[in-house]
């Protein structure tokens, strides 16, 4: 089994992820809370604007406060006890795709390759860890599509590379 996912291929920066340093990236969401309706990252943002407007708001009337620096241990146990997913799509715009290409086969560590066009990539959540640990067993990540992972079907396993080509 592989631990990491290559890009390459009609790419202009052939990379190399490492699906185990995903846990601290604030990009990562719970796919327990995964309803489809809208883009996490957005859904994030929002929130962001919001507490920042309600958080110069208080400091306007109040004064400011120094923060409070540690995270609860609540918060800090449910990093390590979640199921946790990533959108492929920034993954894919930092490798930049040449034009030509139109497609990706997804290599599977002991299975035939599937192709996808980029466009169905893009979409794509990546599962990198189920009860909070790194997937070891035909992992790395799982591949799933939105609709997939709300039906609860069975994602694509044992990912080892993204090829991207023109079809």
């Amino acid at each position: 089994m592989s631990d990491v996912i290559v890009f390459k291929g009609a790419v202009t920066y052939p990379i190399t992820l490492d699906p185990t340093v995903w846990v601290f990236d604030d990009r990562k969401f719970d796919l327990n809370a995964y309803t489809g309706e809208d883009d996490p990252a957005l859904s994030k943002q929002m929130q962001y604007l919001q507490g920042t407007g309600t958080q110069w708001d208080k400091e306007l009337r109040e004064g400011a406060q120094l923060p409070s620096e540690r995270k609860s241990l609540a918060e800090e146990r449910k990093v390590l006890e979640g199921d946790y997913g990533i959108r492929l799509d920034p993954f894919i715009a930092n490798a930049a795709p040449l034009p030509e290409a139109t497609h990706v086969r997804l290599h599977r560590e002991s299975q035939e390759p599937i192709v996808l066009p980029i466009s169905e990539a893009r979409r794509a959540i990546l599962q990198f860890a189920k009860a909070g640990k790194p997937i070891k067993e035909d992992g790395p990540v799982y591949f799933y599509l939105p609709e997939v992972l709300l039906n609860k079907e069975a994602p694509i396993t044992g990912i080892t590379a993204l090829e991207f080509f023109s079809a």
